[in-house]
């Protein structure tokens, strides 16, 4: 056989693409496989890679330019601040018998009688169904971790007080025992 470069008889074989060469062509590798522009990518390469870079980058500007289709929720919409609504309290006229006369009521606890701290709300004569009454050692907080509903923060449920009662968190804190306050 014969080296691919030459007229002389072919002594090695090539490790790398099997071309027959001489001593004069190559060492470990035929000349061929040594020269540097056998290292560089085919220009089917290089335009297969220009080709891949413009679609993803078409790609990638039709997915930020589009608008959101029907159905979609685009997601600069959602909001993560809670969403606090006001409940409106109207006074409500209690039904009363004809018979009965319209004297104020006042409840005096007997001397004997102890009052301890509970954290229920108390059905009494001053508060509402759906108030609490402040008992003492009551904080806003205590009162929100104990009443949140499932699922609700207790700090947000404590903002949520505070907004129903038509207050701040902060002046919410002095709260005294006796005063109602509607939970929402």
């Amino acid at each position: 056989m014969e080296c691919y470069a030459c007229a002389n008889e072919a002594t090695r074989q090539c490790r790398r693409c099997a071309r027959v060469y001489c001593e004069v062509h190559g060492g470990d590798v035929c000349g061929e496989c040594l020269s540097p522009a056998s290292t560089l990518p085919s220009f089917n390469l290089y335009r297969g890679s220009l080709l891949a870079l413009l679609v993803g980058t078409a790609v990638a500007l039709w997915l930020l330019v589009r608008p959101p289709g029907s159905g979609e929720v685009a997601l600069t919409q959602f909001d993560t601040t809670p969403i606090v609504t006001e409940v409106s309290r109207t006074a409500t006229a209690r039904p009363t018998d004809v018979s009965e006369t319209a004297t104020p009521r006042t409840r005096t606890p007997p001397a004997d009688e102890t009052r301890t701290p509970t954290r229920t709300p108390l059905a009494s004569d001053v508060c509402d169904a759906d108030e609490y009454e402040v008992q003492e050692g009551d904080t806003l907080t205590g009162i929100a971790e104990e009443f949140a509903p499932p699922g609700v923060d207790a700090f947000i449920y404590s903002s949520q007080i505070a907004f129903a009662n038509g207050q701040s968190v902060e002046d919410m804190e002095n709260i005294q025992p006796g005063e109602c306050l509607f939970l929402p």
